[in-house]
């Protein structure tokens, strides 16, 4: 009775582990492909459109400054 239970079990663990590993085959391979990339990156750019407007709401500014302040020495050291 035993062992018919281990059997049971040890096809069972088998099942899942050839499906988990079979679906993540599959995965990387529709994710790699150029449809894949294409759907993945035309719903991302949807949902970045759709939250953008919101988010930024008009604060944009006209110019920008540089990337890196300029470095002021302090007067009271005498460098």
């Amino acid at each position: 009775m035993a062992r018919k239970i281990l059997d049971g079990l040890a096809v069972l663990s088998f099942v899942l582990i050839a499906g988990t590993l079979g679906s993540g085959f599959f995965a990387y391979k529709w994710a790699t492909s150029e449809q894949g990339q294409a759907k993945i990156k035309n719903a991302i750019m949807g949902d970045i459109k759709k939250a953008l407007p919101g988010a930024i709401g008009g604060q944009m500014p006209k110019t920008t400054g540089g990337a890196i302040p300029k470095f002021e020495t302090p007067k009271q050291l005498g460098i």
